[in-house]
């Protein structure tokens, strides 16, 4: 889960449920004053991403918000896609809110496997970690897939990057 960059709203990727063996494939939304009062309606949105169809499973995982607080990045495990939700159209019910899908690939043809997400601080890129865990896990097989945000698409990838590589932060010096 993140937040926006003002607090006003939490971001949850439904990525599977612990009473079925069922992996998700969308976001909730929630208004944090709602929530923090106990309120009811404190989710404001759920968003389908990574498909158009309600029963495919994409499993999104480590999501991100630009620094403007315009835009989520998701990355959807089973479907080997990132999504780019608009929080505005989200907020206001519209279907068209995940406004790109951007299908990543790998070298060998392989499972990509995205997990983990970041976010530059100009808001200009994403990065995405991704990669499948194999054994021996001292193999580095991990990617980090660099995505331009206003072209929206894969700008760069590097590979071996660790072995079933999740979390993701930008370090400016």
């Amino acid at each position: 889960m993140t937040a926006t960059p003002n607090g006003r709203h939490i971001i949850v990727s439904n990525g599977g449920s612990q009473r079925v063996a069922r992996s998700g494939n969308s976001l909730s939304i929630y208004d944090t004053t709602r929530a923090a009062e106990g309120a009811a309606g404190a989710e404001v949105a759920r968003i389908l991403v990574g498909t158009d169809d309600p029963d495919e499973q994409t499993h999104p995982f480590i999501t991100s918000v630009t620094p403007d607080g315009r835009q989520i990045v998701v990355p959807n495990y089973r479907s080997d896609s990132i999504s780019i939700v608009d929080l505005d159209l989200a907020l206001a019910g519209n279907s068209t809110a995940e406004v790109a899908r951007i299908g990543l690939t790998r070298p060998d043809g392989g499972p990509v496997r995205p997990k983990g997400s970041a976010i530059t601080a100009d808001g200009r890129y994403a990065v995405i970690s991704a990669g499948p865990g194999s054994q021996p896990y001292s193999e580095e097989t991990g990617y980090v897939y660099v995505i331009d945000l206003a072209a929206r698409r894969v700008a760069g990838v590097i590979t071996g990057v660790g072995n079933d590589p999740y979390g993701l932060a930008i370090v400016y010096r």
